[in-house]
């Protein structure tokens, strides 16, 4: 039987396939987006992924610490990257009066929720090394 963890662990899988396949799709489907943007987008994804994985192994050798970290540490830039970025997008498009398009603390607020599973991913991951990161140091 599973944990509750485990299941929300599940959960959270299974969202963040769904935003990664919907964003991906809508890159795919415009030719003239820029190619690191789209790696950019994969390993947005897919960091946090393997965080979300490790979280759930004990990760006993430092070898396994240490590639966790790492893998962490890339996840985080990849999001405040893909942050900076949502919000330089934002500021980008000035807005006339009256006009229907969200501005920026709205966009913001639409990344963060269709990136939310990276989000939490993300911090899970902190969690779980702070306390590894404070042993091997």
């Amino acid at each position: 039987m599973l944990t509750q963890i485990e299941w929300w662990g599940g959960v959270l899988f299974v969202l963040g396939a769904l935003a990664y396949r919907m964003v991906m799709g809508v890159l795919e489907a415009s030719e003239t987006g820029i190619s690191w943007h789209r790696l950019t987008m994969h390993v947005f994804f897919l960091a946090p992924a393997v965080v979300l994985a490790g979280y759930f192994y004990p990760l006993e050798r430092n070898g396994l610490q240490y590639g966790y970290l790492a893998v962490l540490g890339v996840s985080l830039l990849a999001v405040a990257a893909m942050l900076v970025q949502e919000g330089n997008g934002a500021q980008e498009g000035h807005q006339e009066p009256g006009s229907e398009e969200p501005g920026k603390l709205m966009s913001l607020v639409g990344a963060a929720v269709l990136y939310s599973p990276v989000l939490v991913a993300c911090g899970l991951g902190c969690a779980k090394a702070w306390p590894m990161a404070q042993k091997l140091v």
